[in-house]
């Protein structure tokens, strides 16, 4: 008797092994202090000016959130990417000649496609003027 073979989700073990829990919090904590530098700066949330520490300075505090933030989503997302640029390495391009025969066969096809697309409007055109 066959044993049927689980099927798995193939984000949530990229997510599992590729990126690690720690790398997911700080993806989420990058977004919030982007969210909360932009959120000053724009005018939208206000820190009050006698605020301890940062009262008078909360323009610096605004930009280190959004440098920290986008350094921290950098690092976060740069774990995910790395796999994928060591394997465009062993990417190579087509020889010449296959990449004329792909080129003329797609534009062969789009003559085809247009070609019935011309033609059904033709039809479509003649049974309207048969109804009119």
């Amino acid at each position: 008797m066959a044993v049927k073979e689980e099927k798995k989700n193939r984000v949530l073990q990229a997510i599992y092994h590729e990126w690690k829990y720690e790398n997911l919090i700080l993806v989420v904590l990058a977004l919030f202090a982007l969210e909360l530098g932009v959120l000053l700066l724009t005018g939208d949330l206000t820190i009050s000016a006698n605020a301890f520490l940062i009262g008078e300075y909360w323009k610096v505090f605004a930009w280190i959130l959004v440098g920290l933030g986008v350094i921290a989503l950098l690092l976060a997302v740069a774990s995910f990417y790395r796999p994928s640029l060591a394997e465009i390495k062993h990417v190579t391009g087509l020889k010449r000649k296959e990449f004329l025969v792909n080129v003329i066969t797609v534009f062969v096809f789009i003559l085809v496609i247009a070609g019935l697309i011309f033609a059904y409007e033709s039809v479509i055109t003649l049974v309207e003027k048969a109804f009119k």
